[in-house]
C-alpha cells in the first residue's frame, strides 16, 4: 500500500506539464521503484517515422527522476544523461524503469532502461543527478 507522500508524488507527476504533453503516465510507484509508459503517437515520430530520440531520452530522464524521488522529498536535477539507443520503434507502449548505482549524499548515479511491450530494449541510459533536500 502506497504511503501518503507517494500519492502526493505520484500526483505530482500526473499534473506535470511536459509528461502531459508527451503523454507520459506512471505505471508503477513505489519505494524506490518506479516505471512509466508512453503510448508512441503521430508527434512522438521524427521525420523518419520512429519515435525522435528527445522523447525516448526524456522519458528515461523522467523515470530517473521519479525513481529518486520515490525514497525522499528531495529537488532532483540532471547533471549528466549518457543515452544509448538500441531499437528504432514506430509503434506500441514504451515502458521504462530506473536502478540506483550509486546513491550519494549530493549527487546519485542511476541508470534507467526503455522497452517495448514485448520486453524488448530500446534504450538505456546512465545519468548524474544533484540532490538537495527540499526546505518546505
Amino acid at each position: 500500500m502506497k504511503n501518503e507522500y507517494l500519492h502526493w508524488l505520484e500526483n505530482e507527476f500526473h499534473t506535470s506539464p511536459y509528461w502531459q504533453l508527451l503523454g507520459i503516465t506512471m505505471d508503477e510507484l513505489e519505494a524506490g521503484r518506479a516505471r512509466i509508459k508512453m503510448a508512441v503517437e503521430k508527434q512522438h515520430l521524427n521525420s523518419n517515422g520512429v519515435v525522435h530520440g528527445g522523447a525516448t531520452a526524456s522519458l528515461l530522464d523522467s523515470v530517473i527522476g521519479v525513481t529518486i524521488r520515490s525514497m525522499k522529498d528531495v529537488k532532483v536535477a540532471t547533471i549528466s544523461l549518457t543515452t544509448q539507443f538500441l531499437l528504432p520503434v514506430k509503434e506500441g507502449i514504451l515502458y521504462a524503469e530506473a536502478k540506483m548505482i550509486h546513491e550519494g549524499r549530493r549527487i546519485q548515479y542511476v541508470e534507467s532502461i526503455l522497452t517495448q511491450e514485448d520486453g524488448s530494449v530500446v534504450a538505456k541510459a546512465l545519468g548524474t543527478f544533484s540532490v538537495k533536500q527540499r526546505i518546505s
